[in-house]
């Protein structure tokens, strides 16, 4: 007995499978998927990177305005024996200044385990960045605030400076002495007075750029990135003077 067989082919038997090129057609398309995910991925983590360096720089300049002008607003010369000098000088008479200020401020914070009280000298001043263990120091100069709390001449206290900003191109002071604006000032020359007024102005140096991202005019065209305020002293009794003490007080009127 004989079997005959059909010979239609099966569903099975006429599939068909992908080609070599069309299995490398679709590698190169997941592969361009890829890489334009990773470059837009990327894209957007450089400008999160920049976005944050520029939100830390100026933190780091309001930081410094908002320290500077608390000292600068509690600054004193006569509440007590210890605050006796207000001393600002012009280091460098050019364009890019490096000034320095000294005085006394009642600025201090008092804790309960220090014997420190709110008075202290503070001093502001530009110097080289200090070796802090990087391989790198940044270029410019570095704004310190050297802050002394013990005021009594038997012990001599070494303060310890306070890096508050870097990249610093310049630091200039101004007083205002009622009448006009002044680079210098010495409170045992000026009678023993403060100024009326403190005007100070930070410029700092332009941040380096990506060498893609540069524009087409240098960095000399640029303005610096300048940080600037002018505070009034606090109205606080001066020393006074022998004819202050001596006088007599008027007659009132009958």
């Amino acid at each position: 007995m004989k079997l005959f067989t059909s010979n239609i082919p099966s569903k099975k038997s006429t599939a068909r499978g992908f080609t070599l090129i069309e299995i490398l057609l679709a590698s190169v398309a997941f592969a361009m998927i890829v890489l334009a995910i990773k470059v837009a991925l990327m894209g957007s983590l450089e400008l999160r990177k920049r976005g944050q360096a520029r939100m830390d720089r100026l933190n780091v300049r309001h930081r410094v305005l908002e320290v500077m002008e608390k000292d600068l607003r509690q600054c004193l010369l006569t509440e007590s024996v210890f605050a006796e000098s207000f001393i600002g000088e012009t280091m460098n008479g050019g364009i890019l200044r490096t000034d320095q200020l000294e005085f006394y401020t009642a600025s201090g914070i008092v804790y309960t385990n220090q014997p420190w009280g709110h008075l202290q000298k503070v001093r502001y001043y530009l110097d080289q960045a200090m070796d802090d263990g990087r391989e790198e120091r940044p270029e410019g100069w570095t704004l310190y605030r050297e802050v002394t709390r013990n005021l009594l001449d038997s012990i001599q206290e070494i303060p310890v400076p306070q890096a508050l900003a870097h990249r610093v191109a310049s630091l200039a002071f101004q007083y205002f002495d009622g009448e006009t604006w002044q680079d210098n000032w010495d409170s045992s020359v000026d009678a023993s007075q403060l100024p009326v007024a403190v005007r100070f102005r930070i410029e700092f140096m332009q941040e380096e750029e990506p060498a893609g991202q540069r524009s087409s005019s240098t960095a000399n065209d640029e303005a610096l990135p300048v940080i600037q305020s002018t505070v009034a002293l606090m109205a606080v009794p001066q020393i006074e003077t022998e004819d202050q003490e001596d006088a007599e007080p008027l007659a009132e009127d009958p």
